[in-house]
């Protein structure tokens, strides 16, 4: 998975980049923005999706093969009629606002349109993948989930040259050229899922109590997923009213970066997200609790060895990225960004487990209440006259706010969790190793000085990362987890010796 991320990071940060370039600022702006209309719908796959890996997961930790079949079956069958859903609302309410509530620059309508039907028919693709790739994650294939995802981002960087080499509107062809890359994503993943996995032969069941136990936990999983999607892609139309679709590509630059660093964790959380359904399901609570703590801190310390030397040298990462003509606003959109993942990373552990069982009602509802304050206090603080990037700082407020409701929640279903212990490994040390390394990363970034931008961030993101790794290792994790990190390198660079 790291290495997976890796490629990922340095392939989608030149893709981006030449995306910008080849689009420009104007048609890079539209497409994030209408992008995110059919974004906002999707919430309701990613309801179906949370609650098609909690049943699978479940039925493979009590090993009933039979049942996984009949439940990633119906799930199956859940997802057709999702799909069918989202392509009726994308047609009607999602059409209405690309038309009538977006600012689209002028002779860029029918590019717009065009546009945002070939986004409709990448989200049923991905509608329809989501069983199959729930399953990998599921059985823990984590490499092939891995190969998967680098085929999938290798595929995009192509279709950049393909952009630049055809005639024609570059925005069409690079929106259709990235629905082709859907097809064969869907391909990929369900040829080896059905090849592999017993669970995953199609037959048509009819089980109309676990269809509605799916729906019953889908729906209040969704209401949680409406109020993430619904924020986020809401704050892009918000910015996109009250300022402007320049604006708009300011915020889809800074969230190539900061999407790519959230990427990279959540890809370590999904490698252990099945392992905290099992062991909750199994009532194995001993393991529950290390892992949990465990997750947290790495979770928190993949972000801050991107955070530290990003805050100081965004200005200059952008301009080797993309030129002295970046949107102005991208840096402060990049730091408040960063910080708001780092505040979701830590506790990503808490929402897991509660996801791991199935009463998610009042958790759901108190939850999507408080993420949803973050749009609405945006749109209270633009119509005051705020600038773009403000609503990213209220998210972050919100996001400090839910660590708290989420440790409660988890309390309540989880009583042996000790919160005192996750306060004081988790955000306590998380937070002292951001800020010792911070200070020494700001000096160093303050005091050296050479003739080239490109050296300067290298030495200035060696030094962070060299200062966080060592406070990572001596007060971020205790003697054991520090031992077993320890041997764990030793074994890597061991087998690699043997093979030399």
């Amino acid at each position: 998975m790291y290495g997976r991320m890796l490629i990922l990071l340095l392939v989608s940060l030149f893709t981006a980049r030449v995306v910008f370039n080849t689009l420009g600022i104007e048609d890079y702006g539209t497409y994030s923005v209408v992008g995110s209309i059919i974004v906002f719908f999707s919430f309701i796959n990613r309801g179906l999706t949370s609650s098609t890996s909690r049943y699978i997961t479940a039925d493979i930790a009590d090993g009933n093969i039979e049942k996984g079949r009949k439940t990633f079956n119906v799930c199956i069958q859940a997802h057709m009629l999702i799909a069918a859903i989202i392509v009726v609302l994308a047609e009607t309410i999602g059409l209405w606002c690309v038309n009538h509530i977006l600012k689209i620059p002028e002779g860029r309508e029918l590019a717009a349109n065009v546009v945002y039907q070939f986004s409709v028919f990448s989200a049923v693709l991905a509608v329809m993948q989501s069983p199959y790739a729930a399953a990998i994650t599921a059985y823990e294939r984590m490499d092939i989930y891995s190969y998967f995802s680098i085929v999938e981002v290798i595929m995009k960087l192509a279709i950049i040259y393909f952009v630049q080499a055809l005639t024609g509107d570059k925005l069409i062809i690079y929106s259709i050229l990235l629905f082709c890359t859907g097809i064969v994503s869907i391909t990929f993943y369900r040829l080896y899922a059905v090849k592999v996995f017993e669970i995953c032969k199609f037959e048509w069941h009819k089980d109309k109590v676990l269809l509605a136990d799916i729906f019953k936990f889908m729906g209040w999983s969704t209401l949680g997923q409406a109020a993430v999607v619904g924020t986020n892609q809401g704050a892009s139309v918000l910015v996109n009213v009250y300022h402007s679709v320049v604006a708009n590509a300011a915020m889809g630059v800074s969230g190539v970066i900061t999407s790519t660093v959230n990427d990279f964790v959540v890809n370590f959380q999904t490698a252990f997200r099945p392992q905290i359904t099992k062991s909750y399901v199994t009532k194995d609570y001993d393991y529950l609790q290390s892992l949990m703590i465990r997750s947290s801190k790495i979770s928190s310390f993949l972000v801050i060895l991107f955070f530290v030397p990003i805050i100081f040298e965004i200005e200059n990462v952008l301009t080797i990225w993309l030129g002295e003509g970046y949107p102005s606003l991208s840096p402060d959109f990049c730091r408040w960004t960063l910080l708001g993942i780092y505040l979701d990373a830590i506790a990503a552990p808490l929402w897991m487990i509660m996801y791991a069982q199935t009463n998610i009602k009042n958790y759901q509802i108190v939850t999507s209440s408080v993420y949803s304050l973050n749009f609405f206090i945006g749109w209270l603080i633009f119509w005051l006259g705020a600038a773009a990037y403000q609503i990213i700082v209220v998210r972050c407020i919100v996001f400090f706010v839910l660590v708290f409701v989420r440790l409660y929640f988890t309390k309540t279903i989880f009583p042996q969790f000790s919160t005192r212990t996750w306060f004081i490994q988790v955000l306590g040390g998380g937070l002292l190793i951001m800020l010792i390394s911070g200070i020494i990363t700001g000096v160093a970034s303050r005091v050296i000085h050479t003739s080239s931008i490109l050296l300067h961030i290298c030495i200035i993101t060696i030094i962070s990362i060299v200062v966080s790794t060592v406070l990572i290792l001596y007060v971020g994790l205790n003697k054991n987890e520090r031992k077993m990190f320890v041997q764990f390198v030793l074994n890597k660079l061991k087998r690699k010796g043997e093979h030399i």
